[in-house]
């Protein structure tokens, strides 16, 4: 059985066909555009808004000459009206097209987590029958936190931003990671051997946040004599990663950046030493947003292919 509709639904409507026609002829200014519109003759359009005014006891039309006018009432309401019409025409829209009709806004802040862990699993969602357009956009540096600009933001950080909820997404190591092609010609047999190797240094700006570069871990793995002034600087994380691929030298990768390429056999990671973080990757949301089923499933999605993140 069918649950009552709450008492906001059960007042009586105006008859829908009369509120069309009023709010065409309000709008256009002409009762023969407005037929136009509709698809009706003048005279249909003409019958409804005159069954409209009988069935509310008020005139919202009136000829002048030649052309019409609207009543006080008419100018009061006619804006509403058209507010509501487009409002149905939306949801009429969203009803034909079903979810592949909605769009879900999702910003990374880093473009090398976006490449290479994010575009690669997007195929998957979008195989998913509850999938939705995904409205994807990148930042090539730190940008202050936008609840309401995006529905979904992935941010590097420690997850405590004010007013949004944060969900981690995996834990964030720092290991050394180079084409399998280098150690070919050089081996890594222990960290020191790194100074015959080029270093890619990847110039972090990001929210005060200290970026493990190659003297941490250098200092962690126990050889702190290697020079680390030489070697080729990024302040693009995703074109740093893409050097090491290429071949151009030895960079410090993080876990969710390079776990399909390491996967993968594109790069490989020569020491079991990393240094783990205090920060991590978040995806981040203000509250209302779960409020839509759409949204609730894009997160959920998210938070299954971080889990089923390896190393």
């Amino acid at each position: 059985m069918l649950n009552p509709l709450p008492p906001t639904f059960t007042r009586r409507l105006a008859a829908l066909p009369g509120l069309r026609a009023f709010e065409a002829v309000a709008r256009l200014g002409s009762v023969r555009q407005a037929a136009a519109e509709l698809n009706v003759t003048p005279g249909a359009v003409s019958q409804q808004v005159k069954a409209l005014e009988a069935e509310i006891g008020r005139a919202l039309v009136q000829r002048q000459g030649t052309g019409l006018v609207l009543t006080r009432m008419g100018q009061e309401v006619k804006d509403d009206l058209t507010t509501a019409f487009r409002l149905l025409g939306r949801v009429s829209d969203r009803m034909r097209q079903g979810l592949k009709g909605l769009s879900l806004r999702l910003r990374i802040e880093d473009p090398a987590l976006a490449a290479n862990w994010l575009l690669t699993r997007l195929q998957r969602y979008r195989a998913r029958p509850d999938s939705v357009n995904v409205v994807l956009e990148t930042a090539t540096h730190w940008t202050q936190l936008e609840p309401d600009a995006f529905d979904f933001d992935i941010r590097f950080g420690l997850g405590d931003w004010p007013d949004v909820t944060a969900h981690r997404l995996f834990a964030d190591e720092v290991f050394p990671v180079c084409s399998p092609r280098i150690l070919e010609k050089h081996p890594l047999h222990e960290p020191r051997d790194l100074q015959h190797h080029t270093l890619l240094h990847l110039d972090w700006t990001g929210q005060s946040v200290i970026w493990p570069d190659w003297p941490a871990w250098l200092r962690a793995a126990g050889v702190p004599d290697v020079d680390t002034s030489r070697g080729i600087h990024f302040t693009d994380f995703a074109l740093c990663l893409q050097a090491a691929t290429a071949g151009q030298g030895v960079a410090l990768g993080t876990t969710g950046a390079v776990a399909d390429l390491l996967t993968d056999g594109r790069l490989v990671s020569p020491f079991e030493k990393s240094i783990v973080t205090p920060f991590a990757y978040y995806i981040v949301h203000s509250p209302d947003v779960l409020k839509r089923p759409e949204a609730q499933g894009l997160l959920d999605w998210i938070l299954e292919e971080a889990r089923a993140t390896e190393i």
